[in-house]
């Protein structure tokens, strides 16, 4: 009985610093097509990411944003297993024009953008990522949010060794009980 509360309590514990851990550092936030950017979500602190999974082939996906009281675009992106080229235009969602300097690219930084008016969605402007992907098929990541043109784009976010150890603790505790009841 004792054994049990102690194992019942360790793995409490576990789990709840796991879970401060996981929630102390989480800043990227999922892309939501209806939202536009501003403070919590599409900040420096809060970009948005967007992934998209692809097949063998040539592909031209279509990304809508809107900036909110941000003034300039800011992005990266992060490739796997795209053989070939990868790229992501920026255009306005009233003429579906290309931006001047908006044109094919893995980042940009500080890209100033005017407020457009255009109510979300689909929100003031959008994202051409293309590419051509090989056998197997491949993936992309952007993660996009708004400055007001001096905002250094936010660090990497960083996943904490406290989650590795969260992980391996509970394998242990769960091979630990799988022994005791074999024996």
């Amino acid at each position: 009985m004792r054994r049990s509360l102690k194992f019942k309590m360790a793995v409490t514990g576990l789990v709840v610093a796991g879970a401060i851990a996981l929630g102390s550092n989480a800043q990227a936030v999922p892309y939501n097509p209806n939202l536009p950017f501003g403070p919590g979500y599409g900040d420096a602190a809060n970009p948005v990411v967007y992934t998209a999974n692809k097949a063998a082939g040539f592909f031209l996906d279509t990304v809508n944003f809107d900036l909110g009281p941000f003034t300039h675009f800011n992005m990266t992106s992060e490739v796997t297993n795209m053989t070939f080229w990868f790229g992501a235009s920026i255009f306005e969602n009233n003429t579906d024009s290309q931006v001047p300097g908006g044109e094919a690219a893995t980042s940009f930084t500080e890209f100033p953008l005017a407020d457009l008016g255009i109510l979300m969605p689909p929100g003031d402007y959008h994202l051409h990522p293309s590419g051509l992907v090989g056998s197997g098929g491949g993936s992309y990541t952007l993660t996009m949010w708004g400055s007001f043109g001096s905002a250094p784009p936010p660090p990497p976010i960083p996943v904490p060794g406290a989650v590795y150890l969260f992980g391996t603790g509970l394998i242990g505790l769960a091979g630990l009980a799988r022994r005791k009841r074999v024996i």
